[in-house]
């Protein structure tokens, strides 16, 4: 998790609201660094709304496969080995997957680099290939 605005990371935080109901939510670090004062002013994020993200953005990965294949080709012939290493992952990943209903967080590791989250709610989902994918957080 990174901010969009200031570029510093996100930090999980557990939040129980006065009916006692817990939620988990991710806030930039530099939000409170000073104790009462203000930092960044980036929006914190529900935990399960990033779970929703990676699991939209991977699905599109999976239902525009096709049209992905290209890229991956290209940087199967990469000197970059690491590059050509995570474009044939992503080709295997994707050879006849159907799209995920719930989160598997060890095959998220596998596949996720880092999601950006900006003030106006949109989430930039970025995968270990390069590809970027972007949401549009309705929810405050």
């Amino acid at each position: 998790m990174v901010c969009g605005d200031c570029k510093k990371v996100f930090e999980r935080k557990g939040w129980r609201s006065s009916t006692g109901v817990d939620r988990k939510v991710w806030q930039c670090s530099e939000r409170y660094k000073v104790k009462g004062v203000m930092g960044c002013a980036n929006r914190h994020v529900e935990e399960k709304t990033l779970i929703k993200a990676y699991l939209m953005a991977w699905n599109v990965l999976v239902e525009n496969r096709e049209d992905f294949m290209e890229q991956w080709t290209e940087q199967l012939q990469s000197k970059n080995l690491l590059e050509g290493y995570r474009a044939e992952k992503f080709i295997e990943y994707t050879d006849g997957a159907e799209p995920l209903t719930e989160m598997d967080t060890d095959f998220m590791l596998k596949t996720l680099d880092h999601i950006k989250v900006f003030e106006d709610g949109t989430l930039a989902v970025m995968f270990l290939d390069g590809t970027e994918t972007e949401c549009k957080n309705e929810e405050e």
